[in-house]
């Protein structure tokens, strides 16, 4: 990270910058101080002075006979027409200037006389805002030879503010010897399919012959073929073969690269000190707060002649996220702790499950309720589906959120790709119990075991290279364990069989699939879960629960004692009814 002048010394090696500046009586009465400079200078003055020393007879000569200059080959004072590209990357730490500590910021850049304003685009609630901007601008040197990038807040309200600025001198980048108008690339790609194509209007050879003009140095020359290629440049001798020893003569790659000559002419380049691919990272300033940073922005800019046929620019845009859909089916629980009692003093749990990923918390879904499981097993065959934007080439899920009442837009949020899994003993009366819980990477998961035995918290112990990516391996089923480390230490409270897949969205349409066992219910058809007959809500069956509790027991006490009450009964009635018929029978 670095700003490319104070890398190179403020790109000194051709001239000196001065600042001009007038006594104070001689100052206009409206004129200002510039708010970065106290000293008040009213202008620069660009240029070199050199005093070297002559000889006597070489003096007595100077008039007839010159001596050789230190300057020479020289820019040209003509108007060099040029065109400018800004690629500003992203910002870092920007000052926040909103209530809640954040920023809404977008890009307003000036060349010269022309501005280009992104504000159309701001970005929400961004303190590290990634840009992915690139700005054009068709220049005059040294006439627009100032390039301001200023960061600005935008607010509904009012007029927006200043977070800060930097000033980049693009007459000082295209004078150097060093290519600083365009950073240099380690190697020369001719194939124009490669993301890595040579993209400076100048070839390496090129290049190369510029810089030794500017030097004062003769041209370069080039003696022998393949691996005997050499060049000479101001008297030193570089050979091919020193920097492309580990390359074969029939590399299937030599295709994508240029002719030996460039390839060389590159190395000599590099190893000179021309200035590499690279961006900077500039610091902001505001003049309300003079000398203290408001951030940082990584950017970099190229500066091409306008007759030079300049290449087209490159695509920075932000990554777009791929709409995703995520199935997951929980398909059974085996050896979940048993948190309650019956009325029978039996130990059970009444189980379902919930599931989220990071970051998507409200949109967490549930599974029925295994109803009084006496094991620990519980049985589900229920599929979840979530919806959700992800970054593939940062493995990242977004999501866009309000984090307040008061913000009136949505930021968009970054969060890991993790599933988190919760297992809970469903409750009447009180707070469900959270019995137990996992989270995991979903492009580092632990590989799942095939069955509940071989399921332990080993598992989470997986070694990097052995874990799993969802997005790459597509589908994958299997057991595992969930635990309570509420007290520190994790321990186990069951084991889950989960089945998750991963689809695009238009994947998604051409398979659909319905919640839980709804319609569509199919890829796969999940049946209804094949419960114990113990498996429901006794509040909402009561007959069930009597049947289950008292009669399977003990319906032949029940049998028995009701045919004793029935026979005592009858001879209750046949002695109560007995005196009345003897009386009637003897005395008629």
């Amino acid at each position: 990270e670095y700003e490319l002048e104070k890398e190179l010394d403020e790109f000194r090696d051709l001239m000196e910058v001065i600042k001009l500046q007038r006594p104070d009586n001689e100052l206009p009465s409206d004129f200002e101080i510039d708010s970065d400079d106290e000293d008040g200078h009213v202008g620069l003055f660009k240029g070199s002075f050199r005093i070297y020393e002559i000889t006597e007879e070489e003096h007595k000569k100077a008039e007839k006979d010159p001596p050789a200059l230190l300057f020479r080959n020289l820019p040209s004072n003509d108007v060099e027409k040029v065109i400018v590209r800004l690629y500003v990357i992203a910002g870092m730490n920007l000052t926040p200037l909103d209530l809640g500590g954040s920023v809404d910021p977008y890009l307003y850049v000036t060349c010269g006389k022309e501005t280009k304003s992104d504000k159309a685009n701001y970005l929400t609630r961004q303190i590290n805002p990634e840009f992915g901007k690139m700005f054009e601008f068709n220049a005059q040197l040294p006439r627009d030879s100032l390039l301001e990038i200023t960061v600005y807040d935008h607010d509904l309200i009012g007029s927006d503010d200043v977070v800060g600025s930097t000033v980049i001198d693009l007459e000082d980048r295209f004078l150097t010897w060093k290519h600083a108008s365009c950073g240099v690339s380690k190697q020369y790609i001719v194939d124009k399919e490669n993301k890595d194509f040579w993209r400076d209007s100048v070839k390496p050879i090129g290049l190369l012959k510029k810089i030794c003009v500017l030097r004062g140095w003769p041209q370069p020359t080039f003696k022998g073929k393949g691996s005997t290629l050499r060049c000479y440049v101001n008297g030193s001798e570089y050979k091919i073969k020193y920097f492309e020893s580990s390359r074969t003569k029939k590399s299937p790659e030599d295709k994508m690269f240029g002719s030996d000559e460039h390839r060389l002419a590159l190395y000599v380049l590099h190893e000179l000190g021309v200035v590499p691919e690279h961006f900077e990272t500039r610091t902001l300033f505001n003049k309300d707060c003079p000398g203290i940073p408001q951030g940082k922005l990584h950017l970099w800019v190229d500066i091409f002649p306008w007759d030079r046929n300049p290449p087209p620019p490159i695509n920075i845009a932000p990554r777009e996220s791929q709409k995703m859909v995520l199935r997951v089916i929980v398909w059974n629980t085996i050896d979940v702790i048993l948190s309650d009692e019956n009325f029978m003093g039996e130990r059970m749990s009444d189980i379902y499950l919930k599931i989220h990923l990071e970051g998507m918390k409200k949109d967490r879904q549930e599974t029925d309720i295994h109803f009084r499981s006496l094991t620990g097993e519980g049985n589900f065959n229920w599929r979840m589906v979530y919806e959700f934007d992800y970054l593939l080439a940062e493995q990242k899920l977004v999501t866009y959120q309000r984090k307040s009442i008061f913000q009136l837009e949505k930021e968009m949020i970054k969060e890991d790709f993790n599933l988190h899994i919760e297992v809970y003993d469903y409750d009447i009366f009180s707070s469900d119990d959270l019995l137990g819980w996992t989270e995991f990477s979903l492009v580092a998961m632990p590989p799942p075991t095939k069955t509940a035995k071989e399921c332990t918290l080993k598992v989470y112990q997986a070694p990097d290279d052995e874990r799993i990516s969802i997005i790459d391996k597509k589908k994958i089923k299997g057991f595992w364990p969930v635990y309570d480390d509420s007290l520190g230490e994790k321990e186990l409270t069951g084991k889950v069989e989960l089945e998750i897949e991963i689809l695009t969205a238009e994947e998604a349409a051409e398979k659909p699939a319905g919640l839980g066992q709804s319609e569509p219910n199919e890829n796969p058809f999940l049946e209804k879960p094949n419960r114990p007959n113990t498996s429901f809500s006794w509040f909402l069956n009561p007959l069930i629960v009597f049947k289950i509790l008292i009669w399977d027991k003990y319906k032949w006490y029940i049998i028995g004692a009701f045919l004793i009450l029935l026979l005592i009964a009858f001879i209750g009635l046949l002695i109560y009814t007995s005196p009345g018929a003897i009386t009637t029978n003897l005395f008629g």
